[in-house]
């Protein structure tokens, strides 16, 4: 009988402990609006639920060092657990906002989910912990890469006004962005530490809503602070460049000869040389494709010797990285001219995010030690090289009528 009877209590205890269990799920569940997290694609997840409705305003906040800051101090957070508010009045500000029919949407850049140093359990969970606390519908979209859906590109927006916005257009006159990094100076009040970069006014100017900082939110200080965009202006790029600028309008010769391209990283060489060269006949050799020099030189050598021209279309920054293929073209009597593309490497990392985003990912963002490695050994081209001519390509937008591609290059980056 006794047991029988240990057994009975032991069930008993076990369906009590099963049934707190379930009632703590229903709780979290209720806390947090049945909220889910779904990765849409790589690196980009998103928080979202039946529950939230659609709404025509729009309050969106950058996370950290906007709605939190790091408990522990550090530059970023330990652990899940390493949080505290930006400031005591967020979860007032944003519950107020609320109930005033603001729909609140986080967007968050999280490069370190794609470089490993931060784990996607950590962020997820330390957002949820947020939600349950402030116990009000919040939709989060994170960017775990610097791809496509990374700030300041606007396809977090997109996506959630397309998919999770229930058919309801957003009133960009009321509707708003809050971030913290908005290109201000250091000491841009008393003791304060330069912004890390302009992105966030960057993403609000994109998607086309007023820009805030959380100073001006939280704070109500409303000190219109200095700032630098930190990049070019891709506006003021198709202002100032005249349609045409380039006086040469064939580039490419009757007779056998090696064209070397000169330029940073996405500065348009490729874009060039296919369609001025090899619709023209050229054969293209790119280290990208072939791998290595040495494979450049051997194409090059065999292209050349079935009496086809040739077009090296790498970055070739200094006069070591362009002098085997004009001691080769020497070598088999053919004429060498240069194609320096006239692109500043802030145009440059301009269009490397043009290309990303035109690409819908497809193609890579080149980091930046790519343009460092670039400016680091760059060297004018020089006749001395053994060059028969150069060639200063400059840029010139050419959208070609695809308005999309347009509306992409005009975003900042």
């Amino acid at each position: 009988m006794r047991r029988s009877t240990r057994l009975a209590e032991k069930k008993e205890s076990e369906r009590i402990a099963e049934e707190e269990e379930k009632k703590k799920v229903e709780q979290e569940k209720s806390a947090t609006f049945d909220l889910d997290w779904t990765d849409i694609d790589d690196n980009f997840i998103i928080l979202d639920g039946e529950n939230i409705k659609g709404s025509s305003k729009i309050a969106a906040f950058d996370l950290d060092s906007t709605l939190i800051a790091t408990k522990s101090g550090k530059k970023f957070p330990t652990s899940r657990k390493d949080w505290v508010w930006w400031d005591d009045s967020v979860p007032s500000k944003l519950n107020s906002l609320s109930k005033d029919g603001y729909k609140i949407v986080i967007f968050t850049n999280q490069g370190g989910l794609e470089k490993n140093k931060i784990s996607k359990t950590d962020i997820t969970g330390k957002i949820l912990d947020i939600v349950k606390l402030l116990r009000i519908p919040i939709q989060v979209f994170i960017s775990g890469g610097e791809g496509l859906y990374h700030k300041p590109s606007t396809n977090m927006w997109d996506y959630m006004i397309s998919e999770c916005n229930y058919n309801i257009k957003p009133d960009m006159k009321v509707s708003f962005y809050c971030g913290d990094a908005a290109g201000r100076p250091k000491d841009w009040k008393k003791g304060a530490k330069r912004d890390f970069s302009c992105s966030d006014r960057k993403f609000a100017a994109n998607v086309g809503v007023t820009f805030y900082t959380p100073e001006e939110i939280f704070l109500e200080d409303n000190y219109e602070a200095p700032f630098d965009w930190g990049s070019v202006n891709p506006l003021v790029i198709c202002q100032d460049i005249p349609q045409q600028t380039n006086k040469i309008v064939k580039y490419h010769a009757s007779e056998l000869e090696m064209i070397i391209m000169v330029g940073p990283p996405a500065s348009g060489k490729s874009t060039f040389t296919e369609r001025h060269l090899v619709s023209n006949g050229y054969q293209r050799v790119n280290r990208d494709t072939l791998g290595s020099a040495a494979k450049c030189l051997k194409v090059a050598q065999e292209a050349l010797t079935e009496g086809m021209s040739v077009v090296i279309d790498n970055t070739n920054p200094s006069s070591s990285a362009r002098a085997d293929f004009i001691s080769l073209a020497k070598k088999m009597r053919v004429p060498i001219r240069c194609f320096y593309m006239n692109t500043g490497v802030e145009l440059a990392e301009h269009l490397n995010y043009v290309r990303v985003r035109e690409s819908g990912g497809k193609i890579r963002r080149i980091p930046d030690i790519a343009y460092n490695v670039y400016k680091k050994n760059f060297e004018q081209p020089s006749a001395s090289e053994g060059f028969s001519e150069i060639i200063q390509i400059d840029f010139v937008p050419d959208f070609r009528g695809d308005v999309e591609f347009e509306k992409i290059f005009k975003q900042w980056t």
